[in-house]
């Protein structure tokens, strides 16, 4: 006994035997569409596979012992090989005697309300000494050099931008290109000196941290009632300067070594009542060390 290949016959037969209408079977295709099962030869439709296999054979006809090829398989296309990722080229590495660029600053609603209350004023013609330099933005006199008590101080009370490729104060529209151009500018505003005395300030340890995202470096520094008109921050693409004056002439400074490389120019300052934060946009995105600094 043999076995029938015919669609939807299977049944075993004698070869000698077998006559030649005694097949019935599906001469047609099996066809599925829209969930239905049917055969291409006959118009018998279901839902059911089971029953679909059930279907009788609507056409009649010899059995047939030889087993239909199978289709031949095609080679599975070869996997390709994961592309190497390549690690980003560094930048090359910035002098570290680049000009130190001044970073625009905002001050917070709660730090202005501080300030407003305190009522900070200027220093009393007592404890200011001839060594003392005016501390406002743009002026930078020494006392020595100023005879007349009542002299007019020329200064900048906003804070500097540098967008585009343009440098220019907050409180007016002086805009240029040149770095050095900037730094002359003369102040758009009259007042009187806020002297300070370089040797009276009072250098102290603040606590500080930093932490970093995939576009930007944030440094913190932790002190209370800070002074943003005496404040400095200051950086070029792998240096950072800080000079925090803050509380009762107290001075924190620092000055470091960046680990990694940053754009001045897309970097700020954010005075508030109790911190200082310094947000300095990477020029490359990379993760930088733990160190932070070197």
């Amino acid at each position: 006994m043999v076995l029938c290949y015919n669609k939807g016959c299977g049944k075993e037969f004698d070869i000698q035997e077998s006559t030649d209408d005694e097949c019935v079977y599906h001469c047609g295709a099996p066809v599925f569409h829209d969930a239905y099962k049917s055969w291409s030869c006959c118009e018998k439709k279901t839902t059911d596979f089971t029953e679909f296999l059930n279907i009788k054979g609507c056409c009649k006809g010899k059995h047939n012992n030889i087993k239909p090829e199978e289709p031949a398989k095609t080679d599975k296309e070869a996997t390709p090989a994961p592309e190497t990722v390549k690690p980003p080229e560094r930048m090359e590495r910035p002098p570290v005697d680049e000009p130190m660029v001044p970073l625009p600053s905002t001050i917070s609603a709660s730090l202005r309300k501080l300030l407003n209350n305190l009522a900070v004023s200027d220093k009393s013609e007592e404890t200011v000494t001839k060594s003392a330099i005016c501390q406002r933005k743009g002026c930078g006199k020494a006392k020595v050099d100023v005879a007349d008590e009542d002299d007019t101080c020329e200064h900048h009370p906003g804070s500097p931008i540098f967008h585009e490729g343009m440098k220019y104060w907050s409180c007016c529209n002086k805009k240029t290109t040149d770095f050095n151009d900037f730094l002359k500018q003369k102040g758009c505003t009259n007042g009187t000196h806020l002297w300070g005395d370089p040797s009276l300030k009072k250098e102290v340890q603040c606590r500080y941290d930093w932490h970093q995202t995939g576009e930007s470096v944030n440094f913190t520094v932790y002190a209370k009632k800070v002074k943003p008109a005496l404040c400095t921050v200051t950086c070029n693409a792998v240096k950072l300067q800080l000079e925090i004056h803050f509380g009762d002439d107290q001075v924190f400074t620092f000055d470091k070594v960046l680990a990694g490389i940053v754009k001045p120019e897309n970097s700020k300052v954010t005075y508030s009542a109790t911190k200082v934060e310094v947000s300095m946009k990477k020029a490359e995105f990379i993760a930088w060390p733990s160190t932070f600094v070197l």
